[in-house]
């Protein structure tokens, strides 16, 4: 089912529309706290809602909640000038809360000395899963391992 046919299943049933423009505006306020709040506090707290302009923070622990509490006047202010109607912050510590955290992708160098290490490993083995994982390993780096050689030949010239 695409995205605009749930919406319009959402907004066409009267309970539904209500549940649809509310998660609305929390997506809304939860991307205007990520834009508004430093990185990492922005990632460790997520916004609950917003009732009777108060904005409701969970934090995932209890050093972060203290920071957001710190922050919550100047955050408030920036809440404001983005056309927001809240006038205070309530900041609550939630147990369980995980954080979504973007994993930096996992990057390998392969020194020269590490290489050739591999494949004089890879030659003395005999055929095997961990043989061919080497030779993989191997390949993959080939082309990393070759482009850092030209690049430091070049820097010591």
């Amino acid at each position: 089912m695409s995205v605009r046919k749930l919406q319009s299943y959402f907004t066409s049933a009267t309970g539904l529309a209500a549940l649809a423009a509310r998660v609305a505006h929390l997506s809304e306020l939860q991307r205007v706290w990520e834009g508004l709040a430093p990185p990492p506090l922005a990632q460790m707290c997520q916004i609950s809602g917003l009732q009777d302009s108060v904005l409701v923070l969970y934090a995932s622990n209890g050093a972060i909640a203290a920071k957001a509490r710190q922050l919550a006047p100047t955050l408030l202010e920036k809440f404001q000038k983005k056309g927001f109607e809240v006038t205070s912050i309530l900041v609550r510590v939630q147990a369980g809360f995980v954080p979504h955290r973007e994993k930096p992708p996992k990057t390998l160098n392969l020194g020269s000395g590490g290489a050739a290490s591999l494949r004089r490993l890879a030659g003395e083995l005999e055929d095997s899963p961990l043989k061919q994982a080497i030779e993989t390993l191997l390949k993959r780096h080939a082309v990393e391992d070759s482009a850092t050689h030209e690049n430091q030949g070049g820097k010591n010239q």
